[in-house]
C-alpha cells in the first residue's frame, strides 16, 4: 500500500517563496524534501549535492523544498534560518518548522533526512543521513522516467527565485587571524579571505568570489566558504569548509595551493596515518600552527588531526559524535569548530556539545571545560561550571584574562574565570551569531560578528569596542570557478528499502546489551551456504548515548531464508529516549529451486531504536531483503 505524503501542517514561516506551497498542488512533480538544521555539518554537506542535483533537472519537473526543524534554540527563528539559507546558498524554498509538527508527521528521526514523494503525492523514500550523489541522481531520474512512462508528469511547476541581501564589504565573516602585523579575514559568504593592515585597509584578496576549488595566483583561485585562519612561516594557512581542504597562501609570492585534502567529501574518519594530499577530509574548519606543524578541526568527522610532514593523522576522536572524555581516538567530539592554542594545551570550541574542550598534546588527553552532558543539553548561563551553559560555541581564544568563548546562538561572548571554575560576562551586546575570535599582541580582540556582517575590534577587558571600517575591498565575483561533474549513475534499488520498527513495548536496557538483526530472503530465494554478507550499521541518533561494536560486521551465510547478526553495544542513557539504526546489508539471494541463479543485493533499513531506563539486554529486528527488478 502506498502511503500519501502528510501536508505542511503546522508550517510557521515559509522562505524563498511568495506564498505556502501544498503537496496537494505539487501533484506531476518529484517532490525532494531535506529535512536540516543549520547547525548540522552533515545538512551542510547535502546542499551542494542538492544544488548539482537541481542544476542537471532545471527543466524537469522535480521541487526541491527544505524543512527546517531546528535542533536549537537558537535556530528556530525565520530571519536567523533566512541568513543561514543566505551564507550557504540554498534557493529553493524552505518552510520553518519550529514545532517539529512536519518532523513529526513524517516520522523523521535525525538531521539530514531525505523524502521522496512520487508525482501521485505518495512516499517512495525516507532516507536519514547523507546522500550517495549517484545513487540519489539515480533514484529520483528512476521516479521521473517512471512517472513519465505512466503518464502522470505535469509542467514544471514555477517556483520564484530567491532573493539575494544588499550586502556590504563582508558576507557572513567565518573567522578572522592577525599576525606579521596584519589581519585576515575569512569573508566566507564571499568565498575569499581579506588581508587588512591595522587600519582596516584592503591589502591584498585570495580569491575572486568564484566559488570552488582552483590552485594559482590569489587573482584567479577560488575558495569555497573558508573558515579557519592561521600564519605561520610567512604563508597563510586556511580551513576551506566546503572544499574540504587546508591550503597554503604564500603572502610573497602570492600563491594558493593545497596542504592537505583532495577537494572531495571524506566518507570515512581519519583512523591511520596517511598521505595528506591524497587522504579526503570532512570539513575542516579550523587550523592552528603549532610549530612545523599543523593542528586541524574536522567538523565532519568530529575529529582533531595533526598535519607533519606531507601526512595527517588523528589526534583525537574516533568519529563517534558525542563529548566523551579520553586518550587519543579512544575520546569522542562532536562538531569541533574552533581552537585556540596556549602552549601544548590545544583548547576546542565542540560546538554540537555545546561544549569547551582542552587536548593535552603531550599525552593526546582530551577532557571536558563544559558543556553537555548529551547532544542535546545547552543553555544560556553564567556562574560556577555545570552543564548546559552555552549554545553551540564555534570559537575559543586565550587571553591573559581566561579563556573567551564566542557562545554564538546565544549572541553572546563568554570568559572562562583564570581557574577556569566560572563563566562570566564579556564583550558587547548586540551580536549576531559571533564565531570567530583573535587575541592581538595588545591584548584587544578581533570578533567576526558573523550575521551582522562585520568585525569587531573589543578592548582587552571586553568593555569598549569599534567597528573595524574597511575600505578598498574590490567587488566579489558571482559564479562557479569550477562546473561539478554529474555523478556517475548507479542502481537506485535498495536505497532505504524500508522502517522496521521493533516490537512493541521493547527497548534497550542500560549497560551491555544485544541488537539482532534477522537477514531474511525474499519468497523462493534462499541465503545460500558460504555466500558473502556484510552489515554496515550507523548510529544516526544519539550516538553520544549508543555506541555499537563493531560498526562493520561480515560473514558468510549458513544457507536457509534466514541469517542472524548479532550486535554488541553499550547504552549509557539517564532516562527513556528515542535512538536510531541506519543498517546497509549487503548479500546474495539465490533461488531457492535451482540454487544457480543468484543476484547481488543491497538493502538499506532504518530502525527506530527505543533506548529505555528499564529495558531489554537484546532486542530483535526482522529485515526482509529485497531483490532488485
Amino acid at each position: 500500500m502506498r502511503i500519501h505524503a502528510p501536508e505542511f501542517t503546522g508550517a510557521t514561516a515559509w522562505l524563498n517563496t511568495d506564498r505556502p506551497l501544498t503537496i496537494r498542488e505539487l501533484r506531476g512533480q518529484v517532490v525532494l524534501l531535506d529535512f536540516w538544521t543549520y547547525c548540522c555539518v552533515n545538512c551542510m554537506h547535502v546542499l551542494p549535492v542538492l544544488r548539482d542535483l537541481e542544476q542537471r533537472h532545471a527543466q524537469d519537473p522535480l521541487v526541491v523544498i527544505g524543512v527546517h526543524s531546528a535542533k536549537f534554540d537558537g535556530e528556530k527563528g525565520a530571519e536567523r534560518v533566512l541568513s543561514a539559507m543566505r551564507r550557504y546558498g540554498v534557493s529553493h524554498p524552505v518552510v520553518v518548522d519550529s514545532e517539529m509538527l512536519i518532523w513529526s508527521a513524517y516520522a523523521v528521526r535525525s538531521w539530514p533526512t531525505l523524502v521522496i514523494i512520487r508525482p501521485d503525492g505518495t512516499l517512495a523514500a525516507v532516507a536519514p543521513g547523507e546522500p550517495d550523489p549517484a545513487m540519489l541522481e539515480s533514484f529520483v531520474q528512476k521516479q521521473l522516467d517512471e512517472a513519465r512512462a505512466a503518464g502522470t508528469l505535469a509542467a514544471k511547476f514555477p517556483l520564484p527565485h530567491a532573493q539575494a541581501a544588499a550586502e556590504g564589504p563582508l558576507s557572513y565573516p567565518g573567522k578572522v587571524a592577525c599576525g606579521d602585523g596584519r589581519t585576515f579575514v575569512a569573508d566566507s559568504g564571499h568565498h575569499r579571505v581579506l588581508v587588512l593592515d591595522d587600519k582596516g585597509a584592503v591589502l591584498d584578496c585570495i580569491g575572486s568570489g568564484l566559488r570552488g576549488l582552483r590552485e594559482g595566483s590569489f587573482g584567479e583561485c577560488a575558495l569555497d566558504d573558508p573558515q579557519g585562519l592561521c600564519v605561520s612561516d610567512g604563508a597563510l594557512f586556511i580551513a576551506d569548509a566546503r572544499t574540504h581542504t587546508v591550503l597554503r597562501a604564500d603572502l610573497a609570492a602570492r600563491t594558493l595551493s593545497r596542504v592537505a585534502g583532495t577537494g572531495e567529501l571524506g566518507r570515512a574518519p581519519l583512523n591511520s596515518k596517511t598521505n595528506a594530499l591524497t587522504t579526503s577530509l570532512l570539513s575542516p574548519w579550523y587550523v592552528v600552527a603549532h610549530g612545523k606543524d599543523l593542528l586541524i578541526a574536522l567538523a565532519g568527522s568530529h575529529q582533531l588531526a595533526l598535519i607533519s610532514g606531507g601526512f595527517v593523522e588523528p589526534l583525537a576522536g574516533d568519529g563517534r559524535e558525542a563529548q566523551l572524555d579520553g586518550i587519543g581516538t579512544q575520546a569522542a567530539l562532536a562538531q569541533p569548530s574552533g581552537l585556540s592554542l596556549q602552549g601544548e594545551i590545544l583548547y576546542v570550541a565542540d560546538s554540537e556539545s555545546s561544549g569547551v574542550r582542552a587536548l593535552d598534546l603531550r599525552t593526546c588527553e582530551l577532557s571536558s571545560l563544559a558543556g553537555g552532558p548529551g547532544l542535546f543539553d545547552f543553555g544560556d548561563k553564567l556562574g560556577a561550571i555545570e552543564p548546559s551553559m552555552l549554545q553551540h560555541p564555534l570559537a575559543v581564544a586565550v587571553t591573559a584574562q581566561g579563556l573567551v568563548v564566542a557562545d554564538t546562538y546565544n549572541d553572546k561572548l563568554k570568559r572562562f574565570s583564570k581557574d577556569g571554575t566560572r563563566l562570566e560576562a564579556f564583550g558587547p551586546e548586540g551580536l549576531a551569531q559571533p564565531a570567530g575570535l583573535c587575541v592581538l599582541p595588545s591584548g584587544e580582540l578581533l570578533v567576526a560578528d558573523t550575521n551582522n556582517h562585520r568585525v569587531l575590534l573589543l578592548s582587552a577587558d571586553g568593555r569598549g569596542f569599534v567597528q573595524l571600517q574597511m575600505t578598498g575591498a574590490p567587488q566579489p565575483q558571482r559564479g562557479v570557478a569550477v562546473r561539478p561533474v554529474a555523478p556517475a549513475t548507479t542502481s537506485a534499488a535498495g536505497w532505504f528499502t524500508a522502517m522496521v520498527e521493533p516490537p512493541a513495548g521493547m527497548g534497550l536496557g542500560v549497560g551491555d546489551v544485544r541488537i539482532a538483526l534477522e537477514l531474511t530472503a525474499p519468497p523462493g530465494f534462499e541465503l545460500s551456504q558460504g555466500t558473502p554478507w556484510t552489515a554496515t550499521i550507523e548510529v544516526s541518533r544519539r550516538s553520544d548515548l549508543l555506541q555499537v561494536t563493531p560498526e562493520l560486521s561480515k560473514g558468510e551465510a549458513q544457507g536457509g531464508e534466514r541469517q542472524v547478526v548479532v550486535l554488541y553495544a553499550n547504552a549509557s542513557h539517564a532516562v527513556d529516549i528515542e535512538s536510531e539504526l541506519i543498517v546497509t546489508v549487503r548479500a546474495v539471494a539465490c533461488d531457492a529451486i535451482d540454487h544457480q541463479s543468484c543476484w547481488p543485493v543491497q538493502n538499506s533499513f532504518r530502525l527506530p531504536l527505543r533506548l529505555l531506563v528499564n529495558g531489554q539486554s537484546e532486542v530483535r529486528f526482522p529485515l526482509p531483503l529485497e531483490v532488485p527488478k
